[in-house]
């Protein structure tokens, strides 16, 4: 209570606050609604430019992209079946059937409804679990930070990619690009092949951005002389229609159950939760032939879900400083601007900051409500513009961003090295999300180990007497291991229907 009191009254002392997250909001619709401007994109373009402003500030920014832009891609997922964000896939598989039946903006009253109740919820997660997580946190030595983002990024490399050969090579780019500089235990220089700029590391936000922001324009630019289509949303109304909505009470709690508790998990984010909260919400449903037809409650278990997943991937950023998602990975770029190191210090060192983000983030859901129903049309003609004038803009956002944070051209090229490493990656097939929480994982994951070594002197098996250190071991096995043990048991129930 303490935290959310400090929250609100620094907010109401600091009106500018308000209108950084409400300007993050609208921008955050727009990226999310334009397909291949993602929520993360949204972010790591205006990490820069949070240099200047306080942390509180900056922070509110980035947060209102992030929820308005994980919602604002129903838009095109319900219009012309097409998610503006990947968490949007799912949306698509009722919001579109809706609006084919004449009822675009039904869905669309329906998908950001949703979207609210997942936020509004996964935001009570956060004023309770977090606080309770960070003074368990305390207790925490090597061994648990160790094993607790190694099993982050075991989880990201099992869920977040198809074949998990291509997670592993993903994860292991990242672990061998997050090793470059000065050694974090004992000073010496590593991997920096005498270049005196990467004494430091590679730059968070420049590799980010390359990944993201040049990447994703080389990706489009092969389609970019294709027409757009037209969108048309029809009536809007603030409040969808309950009485069409059967049994939206039920898949709007699966979603934001499902969402939140997903979102607490390091690294798997929107995809995976909304995938099963769809499919939950299906077999609880009273009328599971809908689903896939225009289903109300289809959309509602999406959106509900996605948004959520918000909320639960802030609670592990805050008290462990671990990311819970793709963009809660790009926010750490934005804490570590100002000098923070997300984590259970936060609580006790900067309580204003965290009472900040917590309320925040609640106001920011309901801006996102009335924002993105009130303007939709304005965003449908937005989101019209052409990728040919919109994606030069971006480009010059993404070199002055990088190049203001450090003063220095060194940067750019990070950026545009990686934006050609990121599009030959993607051409391969490699998820992006191993790479980038390898990269902030692997630090992590590479201190506490050694650390713990060396305390235990030399002795691994010293792990075995920290028991949530040998659950979360235990864990990462299992979600490394699981694909492949399930290949081998599907193969010999092969084997014996033929036999």
């Amino acid at each position: 209570m303490e935290a959310i009191i400090v929250g609100f009254s620094g907010l109401i002392s600091d009106p500018f606050t308000l209108v950084l997250m409400f300007f993050g909001v609208f921008m955050g619709i727009f990226f999310g609604a334009i397909p291949g401007l993602t929520a993360t994109l949204g972010v790591t373009l205006m990490i820069p430019f949070t240099f200047t402003m306080t942390p509180v500030q900056g922070l509110s920014l980035l947060i209102g992209i992030y929820v308005g832009g994980i919602s604002g891609g129903l838009i095109t997922a319900t219009l012309i079946n097409i998610p503006g964000t990947p968490s949007s896939i799912v949306t698509c598989w009722d919001g579109y059937p809706m609006a084919k039946k004449g009822q675009p903006g039904k869905a669309l009253s329906i998908g950001v409804f949703a979207s609210l109740i997942g936020g509004l919820f996964s935001s009570l997660a956060l004023f309770t679990i977090a606080p309770q997580l960070a003074k368990i946190s305390l207790i925490f030595g090597n061994w648990e930070y160790f094993s607790v983002a190694l099993m982050g990024l075991s989880i990201v490399v099992a869920m977040a990619s198809k074949d998990l050969i291509r997670g592993l090579i993903g994860a292991l780019i990242g672990l061998l690009l997050g090793a470059v500089g000065m050694d974090v235990v004992t000073g010496v220089s590593r991997m920096t092949f005498g270049t005196w700029q990467l004494q430091g590391g590679i730059s968070v936000t420049a590799l980010m951005m390359g990944l993201f922001a040049i990447r994703e324009i080389m990706d489009q630019t092969a389609d970019i002389h294709k027409p757009k289509q037209k969108l048309n949303v029809g009536k809007m109304s603030f409040l969808p229609p309950f009485k069409e909505m059967g049994g939206w009470v039920k898949a709007t709690g699966i979603g934001s159950l499902f969402g939140t508790g997903i979102g607490i998990l390091p690294g798997i984010g929107q995809n995976a939760s909304t995938i099963l909260a769809y499919d939950q919400a299906k077999k609880v449903s009273k009328h599971p032939e809908l689903f896939g037809h225009g289903s109300p409650e289809g959309i509602c278990a999406s959106e509900s879900s996605n948004n959520a997943v918000n909320g639960g991937a802030l609670i592990p950023l805050i008290t462990l400083g671990i990311p819970g998602d793709m963009v809660t990975a790009a926010l750490i770029g934005g804490l570590m601007i100002h000098g923070l190191q997300p984590g259970p210090l936060l609580f006790t060192q900067n309580l204003d900051i965290v009472g900040g983000v917590m309320v925040v983030y609640f106001l920011s859901n309901i801006v996102m409500y009335f924002m993105e129903l009130g303007l939709m049309k304005a965003f449908v003609k937005m989101i019209n513009v052409k990728l040919s004038l919109l994606f030069p803009v971006i480009i010059i956002f993404c070199v002055l961003g990088v190049f203001t944070l450090n003063n220095r051209i060194f940067d750019v090229w990070i950026l545009v090295v990686f934006g050609i490493v990121g599009y030959i990656l993607n051409q391969l097939g490699i998820d992006m999300a191993p790479v980038i929480l390898g990269f902030i994982l692997g630090p992590l994951i590479e201190r506490y180990f050694r650390t713990g070594m060396i305390a235990a002197n030399g002795n691994f098996a010293d792990i075995l007497t920290r028991p949530i250190a040998v659950v979360s071991l235990i864990i990462s096995f299992l979600f490394l291991f699981y694909p492949l043990i399930s290949h081998q048991i599907h193969k010999l129930r092969l084997k014996n229907k033929k036999n």
